[in-house]
């Protein structure tokens, strides 16, 4: 055997502090390799801190909106409540009749506003109502067209 100065056991020549990129340095003669897998790990890491913490951002601009949308429904719910109530208090026959002559000026109307139809026939009847008569209050004067509108009107008038 020939004396080297390689030992004979590679084992025993490295130390135990070696570097990784040493070895790789020993091993490939390349550092690039190393350098690339670090700048890789460095930027992935990087990147997914900036991701997280833009979810995180996301998750709270969600989280506000949801909140403010949970207080306009409930807002709605309490306003659907107030008018469920009000049409309640407004849909009483009285107040319906008292709103509607307040309001609207309406009025029941009397027997001169009365106009009679009869069924089957293209003219409409109407009462004579005279105030200063002695004449009974369903005597009936001649046959008027159905499209009258008022019982006041003279059949002259219509057409005119």
């Amino acid at each position: 055997m020939a004396i080297s100065d390689k030992p004979a056991n590679r084992r025993t020549a490295t130390p135990y502090n070696t570097d990784v990129g040493e070895l790789f340095v020993r091993r490939f003669n390349v550092v690039s390799i190393y350098v690339v897998v670090l700048l890789l790990l460095a930027a992935t890491i990087v990147w997914s801190g900036i991701k997280t913490a833009e979810e995180v951002q996301q998750y709270h601009q969600d989280y506000k909106t949801l909140q403010d949308m949970k207080k306009q429904e409930r807002k709605l719910q309490v306003e659907h409540q107030r008018l469920l109530i009000e049409q309640q208090t407004f849909s009483a026959t009285p107040q319906i009749a008292s709103r509607a002559v307040a309001e609207l000026g309406m009025y029941s109307p009397t027997l001169k506003d009365k106009l009679i139809i009869q069924p089957g026939v293209a003219t409409a009847l109407v009462p004579v109502v005279m105030e200063d008569s002695d004449e009974d209050m369903n005597d009936v004067i001649g046959p008027r067209a159905s499209t009258d509108i008022s019982p006041e009107e003279s059949a002259t008038e219509a057409g005119q």
